[in-house]
């Protein structure tokens, strides 16, 4: 008989995401978060040029200089940071964590949140505290939460703006007051950002890092420059944070592929970012048409997006768990994601 596995994965699988979307194949798929546009041209220019021309070896550990100042500029150049670019914001959520975290200690996390904050937390052998974004208050952040969720075994917090799956953008006085707060507790921050480029305010959204200068930002190319599958994310924070979370990762992966590296360095010339723009527009666009739509076609119940690219839609009348009406809805040749993957304040809500 086999040995056993290892016990950090007892009671831990496959993300009801993954589990919808290993189901998908011929639906109408409004499951998976990625965006429906190409990368930029000049990006796939760069790579085309990168193949034909260049040696692709391994880069430093801590990515391509190149690319490290271009992301350090973008979060605003603050003295004292450093990047550590990764495979994707995923695993510089995993880098980071495993760098911060202790056994026993808790992190607080959004609820509802992305579903990796709190299985990675477990797999470094933390505990996942979740603070109530509340449903019924349109998923707006709440102080009295938040102070409720914090305890004295508390070691980092995540806030994640624009939101995955509420869409909700946290204004710069919950910042404030958050970034103040954790200060006080002497707490990490940690501050998930990878759809700040995707809004429809008429400035980009407030960012951690113009805040505190302790914050640590994780983003990445993914969304904002429709290139989830080239796997380009990062750290960017305080150098002595930022080294160790570089020690994981030369143990995870040793280092971003290069090509990919190249290529998203053209993300931040003038031309990148414009495409950049133009995109947003779009999805903004497409996020109206939608609002729209369920508006005047369905009738039905939903949290107004700021950002991001989701929309939650309301259930909850149907009496009926939210992962009961996704599983009937992929029957019907549709795939959304069940607001329960997210938290308990997700309960009775599907993310399109």
């Amino acid at each position: 008989m086999a040995a056993p596995f290892a016990t950090r994965l007892d009671n831990i699988g496959l993300s009801m995401i993954r589990q919808i979307m290993l189901q998908a194949a011929g639906c109408a798929n409004l499951g998976i978060g990625e965006p429906e546009f190409y990368a930029p041209s000049v990006v796939r220019e760069e790579a085309i040029r990168v193949v034909e021309e260049e040696k692709i070896l391994y880069s430093p550990t801590l990515g391509l200089p190149s690319l490290g100042r271009a992301v350090r500029n973008y979060h605003g150049n603050r003295r004292g940071d450093a990047v550590c670019v990764t495979n994707g914001s995923q695993e510089a959520l995993f880098d980071l964590l495993f760098a911060l975290v202790d056994p026993g200690d808790e992190v607080l996390i959004p609820d509802p949140g992305f579903v990796a904050y709190a299985t990675v937390i477990q797999l470094a052998g933390g505990v996942p505290v979740r603070y109530a974004l509340p449903a019924q208050n349109d998923f707006m952040f709440s102080a009295s939460e938040f102070e409720r969720a914090m305890s004295t075994r508390t070691k980092a917090v995540l806030v994640n703006s624009p939101s995955n799956p509420t869409g909700r953008i946290l204004a710069s006085g919950d910042l404030e007051w958050i970034a103040g707060f954790c200060r006080d507790a002497d707490v990490h921050l940690i501050s998930d950002e990878i759809y700040r480029e995707v809004h429809c305010l008429p400035e980009r959204p407030p960012s951690l890092a113009d805040i505190d200068d302790r914050a640590i930002v994780l983003s990445g190319v993914s969304k904002m420059a429709s290139m989830t599958g080239w796997r380009i994310g990062w750290v960017c924070g305080p150098a002595a944070v930022v080294e160790k979370a570089n020690v994981m990762h030369q143990y995870t992966s040793s280092c971003a592929s290069t090509l990919a590296q190249k290529a998203a360095l053209a993300v931040f010339s003038p031309e990148g970012r414009a495409a950049v723009e133009r995109r947003r527009r779009q999805l903004d666009e497409n996020r109206k048409f939608t609002c729209d739509w369920i508006d005047q076609r369905l009738g039905r119940a939903f949290a107004h997006p700021q950002g991001a690219f989701y929309l939650l839609l309301s259930v909850a009348d149907l009496g009926r768990p939210s992962l009961e009406v996704a599983l009937g809805l992929l029957k019907d040749r549709v795939a959304v994601i069940p607001g329960a993957a997210f938290g308990r304040q997700g309960e009775g809500f599907l993310r399109l």
